[in-house]
């Protein structure tokens, strides 16, 4: 379950151990009530389709009670994650990433298709909105889970308005990248606090780490739709291979014949099953995770920025001359309410972050490794079954 988020103030007497009945040696406290989404959201398997535009449609319920059936673009959940990412008022929160959007368009549909499958292919991968549909679901999820972004008046609007909130094109100009290009110098600087210098120096090899994982894993899904593509023309040959049965080896052949072809026929159904299967339990769970640790690097280097910043107004007031101390002491209280506030609620993050993260990668390894037992013995069955047929045949 989320926690919610305790006050700072609460935080430094915990820390303490000056809470009443506490003292340093104390253990934990009792936790407060957790937090609990106003909402739930299912995505259904009716998607439309026109031209470039792709509708998914919203099942929102409140306290088991369906309460709206809703008609969203991709588009609007850009929005939507532009609104909740610029109007949160904290610093110190891991933002739950958007999916990025899966190529719709003819061309671009061929570009992506060709990379995955092969340079000579001539197969077009068919559109994967059962997939676009999980991760979408999941993506709202973790935002009506969370015990800030989940009382956000947009992702309220966008979840209770019948039609979609007006949306704007959201573009970054000049001034915009050159401010990111400035705060990613920051990154290198040392941190004041070992738990978030040991955090940084993590993110710093994992994040690598979880990009090769899951680019490898979909090399592994990729290879399984070629094999079904092969498995479909070996499937398409043995159908022009039968004989006239006017000769008693040409009707033992053509029954070898079917009997192969049906065993052919199975497995390929089986391996483009498989594939779709094993993407949606671990593939898109390593792709989330991925993302995700893109999201917490980006809280960890703007919390680095207001770290800078308190660094900054503390040298700034040192060197001020009499007629500008009271700025700057007003200036160094406000760099540092900023970056405590930050850090308070970013160390509460990162631990229930980390045990997130572990349990969902943990469940999902799991369900694959027992998924792929129940399909190896479907195989075998498959496989057994033709071959105690042909064996039968009194040649």
């Amino acid at each position: 379950m989320t926690p919610t988020f305790p006050s700072s103030h609460t935080l430094r007497m915990l820390e303490e151990g000056s809470l009443s009945g506490m003292s340093s040696g104390a253990s934990t406290p009792e936790p407060q009530a957790p937090f609990t989404p106003k909402f739930s959201v299912r995505l259904s398997d009716r998607v439309t389709k026109d031209g470039d535009s792709v509708k998914f449609t919203l099942q929102v319920s409140q306290n088991g009670l369906t309460i709206q059936m809703l008609e969203r673009e991709y588009e609007d959940f850009e929005y939507l994650d532009h609104c909740v990412t610029t109007s949160q008022p904290l610093h110190g929160l891991i933002i739950p990433p958007i999916p990025q959007r899966s190529a719709i368009d003819p061309y671009n549909a061929e570009i992506q298709s060709r990379r995955l499958m092969g340079k000579g292919s001539k197969t077009l991968i068919a559109d994967e909105f059962h997939k676009d549909c999980h991760q979408l679901q999941k993506y709202l999820e973790l935002l009506l889970s969370h015990p800030v972004l989940g009382k956000n008046e947009k992702l309220h609007d966008f979840l209770t308005t019948k039609d979609a909130p007006p949306r704007t094109k959201v573009k970054k100009g000049l001034i915009s990248r050159l401010s990111d290009s400035l705060d990613s110098r920051k990154s290198s600087y040392p941190d004041s606090e070992e738990f978030f210098q040991k955090e940084r120096d993590w993110v710093a090899k994992y994040q690598p780490a979880i990009a090769n994982a899951s680019d490898a894993f979909n090399k592994i899904i990729y290879a399984q739709l070629r094999i079904g593509h092969q498995l479909e023309h070996i499937v398409t040959a043995l159908k022009l291979s039968s004989c006239p049965n006017d000769v008693v080896h040409n009707k033992q052949f053509n029954i070898i014949n079917i009997l192969f072809l049906e065993c052919m026929d199975s497995i390929k159904s089986e391996t483009d099953d498989k594939a779709s299967k094993e993407d949606i339990m671990l593939g898109t769970v390593q792709t989330l995770w991925h993302r995700y640790i893109q999201a917490e690097s980006a809280m960890l280097l703007d919390r680095t920025c207001l770290m800078v910043d308190y660094q900054s107004s503390n040298r700034a007031l040192d060197k001020a001359k009499p007629n500008r101390k009271e700025l700057a002491e007003k200036a160094k209280k406000e760099a540092e309410a900023a970056f405590e506030e930050c850090s308070d609620i970013a160390r509460h993050e990162i631990k229930h972050f980390q045990r997130q993260r572990v349990t969902e990668m943990q469940e999902s390894v799991e369900r694959y490794a027992a998924y792929q037992l129940t399909s190896a013995r479907t195989t075998l069955s498959i496989l057994s079954q033709a071959l105690n047929q042909i064996k039968a045949i009194n040649l």
